[in-house]
């Protein structure tokens, strides 16, 4: 079964990309994402690209697959050797199964699961069924492989009876069983109620988060939060990076309250966050400053330990982004007393 699938997909991503295809206009669009990165830290300069592609061919059939590899340091050799490698290809198709049913999207190839960052990021080859409606319902499912002889599947159902209430619930089968429970409510305009429990099976480890904020003044809004995440919580198909390693979903070993508040004015945000379990004030300060025609962002940041009256970190710099499409940042920072400085570069097509 594994084979065929793989053996389909690249059949068909063939035809879908043949010269043929491509000559037919109005038949192929193409939409995909290239990134480069060029940073000095740490007294290291180091480069990162990363691209991304999709190819969609007439209304509800996709086909596309991403290129990852593209790494390497700029005072180093390439990493995996300079290799180029097609990281998952895929076909999707958005219909009915038979005329006159309901449509769901269905992906054969590499699938791009994301029911939760907690239990279930999976991206192995295998096929799925997603936005399945029943009413206020949605369903969906997956089978994939993750070895030659290994297999991941799951599953989630979500419910939404009413717009300020969402429920959804996953499971995933893989070395062993994965629970994922979350639910938002959203009482009023200017409150927010979220929280998640994730569990292991076999081990019992657990990830329990309840988040709260509250719109009390038009520029300002004061959050509170539990946190009950054992320490060797590590489901296979977690991923408490996903989408920005900067904010972790879950950090093993956190139990206890946090709290915060952010201020946003035109031109001005300040964000503040105590957690207590660690005695850890988080804080982050940014200001747009305008220089003639050209604005920018000026960032203080850093993290003060109470516990031992100290600054764990502390970095200032400024943020800028020029017509052209270039991100640039400069900063400096304190505690190591060393300089950054980082130029970026993102096109989407």
């Amino acid at each position: 079964m594994k084979r065929i699938i793989a053996f389909l997909t690249a059949a068909v991503m063939i035809i879908v990309l043949s010269p043929a295809a491509i000559a037919a206009p109005g038949e192929l669009e193409l939409d995909g994402n290239f990134k480069t990165k060029i940073q000095y830290e740490n007294e290291q300069l180091t480069g990162k690209s990363e691209l991304s592609l999709e190819a969609l061919t007439g209304e509800d059939l996709k086909a596309g697959f991403s290129i990852t590899g593209l790494n390497r340091n700029f005072n180093g050799p390439w990493e995996n050797g300079g290799i180029i490698s097609v990281d998952k290809m895929w076909l999707e198709t958005h219909g009915p199964l038979f005329p006159g049913t309901s449509s769901f999207v269905t992906r054969i190839g590499g699938l791009g699961i994301a029911y939760s960052p907690y239990t279930a990021i999976v991206g192995e080859n295998g096929i799925s069924v997603d936005q399945i409606n029943l009413g206020p319902a949605s369903l969906g499912a997956f089978y994939a492989w993750d070895g030659p002889t290994s297999t991941v599947q799951g599953a989630r159902l979500s419910i939404s009876p009413v717009d300020a209430l969402k429920i959804q619930g996953s499971m995933v089968k893989a070395d062993q069983m994965y629970y994922d429970l979350q639910a938002q409510i959203t009482p009023a305009d200017f409150m927010r109620l979220s929280g998640v429990y994730a569990t292991e099976e076999t081990e019992q480890e657990h990830a329990l988060k309840v988040d709260a904020a509250v719109q009390v003044l038009r520029d300002l809004q004061i959050r509170a939060g539990y946190r009950d995440i054992t320490e060797n919580f590590s489901p296979k198909y977690g991923d408490p990076n996903f989408n920005d390693p900067k904010v972790p979903y879950y950090v093993p070993g956190q139990k206890g309250l946090l709290a915060g508040a952010t201020f946003k004015q035109p031109g001005l945000t300040v964000e503040g966050t105590y957690t207590f379990f660690n005695d850890q004030f988080k804080f982050e300060a940014v200001r747009t400053l305008g220089l003639g025609d050209i604005n920018f962002d000026a960032v203080l940041e850093g993290v003060y330990r109470a516990q031992t009256s100290e600054m764990g970190n502390l970095e200032a710099g400024v943020r800028y982004k020029a017509p052209n499409g270039l991100n640039l940042e400069v900063g400096y920072d304190f505690i190591v007393q060393q300089p950054s400085a980082a130029v970026e570069l993102q096109m989407t097509f």
